[in-house]
């Protein structure tokens, strides 16, 4: 490979990552590692020359350094979902299955489109005799397998921060096939991140007449109203969801948000004590309460609250 030197530009990088993991495809992991080596003395903060690194090492069977390369990609991308997943095969290989699931459920927790990390999690927990997890990680191997390719891949560029790859992805996929909630969902979630909110309400809505009962989507949805102020539509759209999960605590806690823009302030304090009653040890509700309390005027008793989140 020629000297790192020459590597200058963005797009020259991103070449010689797409290189490199041809080279993975075709088996040459020796190669792979030497090329992703002789980068990482330029770029060592580069994510997916770690990564190519790890996997190469793990492919080769050396479990301990690829173990190694991805503590030091993790001190850099903690949030990286591929990271954890590389992780959980290399546990797998060791037939360390607590450090597998543990790996793996941190991956798809970050990044829900990684089905390789649902196939392992199927796999390791009918291994141990999980059937009822085995039976959730089945479920959404096959949700993901429903999906158009694009929308899998874009949803996973999304959800470890590549936005500009995913929106042109899923751009392209809109344009090629049409209307297709999901594809719509995401490009809307991508409109959010970019505080395009407009966009992001108006694709909303069209994917709730396309698919009324899409409970994500108008999980979405009511978000988007909380974020452009409209809070007496959001909490409508919330107590949609809530007449179907009466429990859950992100739509309960969309309510406390919108009574907390309408004013409400009583109503709020009220909530949120009600979840914190079932989950003490959320530090987002303490921090909302606290909120809440310093409004109306309470202020020891939101000091109390803020300094429970801290905790």
């Amino acid at each position: 490979m020629d000297s790192t030197a020459a590597i200058a530009s963005p797009s020259s990088i991103e070449l010689e990552v797409g290189r490199l993991r041809t080279w993975q495809q075709e088996g040459r992991h020796d190669d792979a590692l030497r090329g992703a080596q002789s980068l990482i003395g330029e770029l060592p903060e580069n994510r997916d020359l770690l990564l190519i690194a790890a996997t190469s090492l793990r492919c080769l069977m050396r479990i301990p350094e690829a173990l190694a390369m991805l503590d030091r990609l993790e001190q850099r991308h903690p949030q990286f979902s591929q990271m954890h997943q590389e992780r959980g095969l290399c546990y797998v290989a060791l037939k360390d299955a607590p450090r597998a699931i543990g790996a793996l459920l941190r991956a798809v927790n970050i990044n829900p489109a990684l089905p390789m990390s649902w196939r392992m999690l199927e796999g390791v927990y009918r291994l141990t005799g999980d059937v009822e997890n085995a039976a959730t990680a089945a479920a959404h191997v096959a949700t993901l397998k429903s999906l158009p390719p694009e929308v899998v891949i874009a949803t996973s560029l999304f959800s470890d921060g590549d936005l500009a790859p995913a929106e042109q992805i899923i751009r392209a996929y809109l344009l090629e096939h049409g209307d297709q909630p999901e594809a719509m969902r995401l490009l809307a979630k991508i409109g959010m991140a970019h505080n395009v909110l407009d966009d992001a309400e108006l694709l909303l809505e069209a994917v709730l007449i396309l698919a009324p009962d899409y409970r994500a989507a108008r999980y979405d949805y009511a978000q988007t109203l909380v974020q452009r102020h409209k809070y007496a539509q959001a909490r409508e759209q919330a107590r949609l969801l809530l007449a179907l999960e009466p429990d859950s605590l992100d739509y309960r806690s969309l309510v406390a948000i919108a009574a907390v823009g309408l004013g409400e302030h009583d109503q709020a304090i009220e909530l949120y004590r009600e979840m914190l009653a079932e989950a003490p040890n959320a530090p987002d509700l303490h921090l909302w309460l606290g909120h809440a309390l310093k409004t109306v005027g309470r202020t020891q008793e939101a000091v109390e609250a803020y300094r429970a989140a801290a905790a």
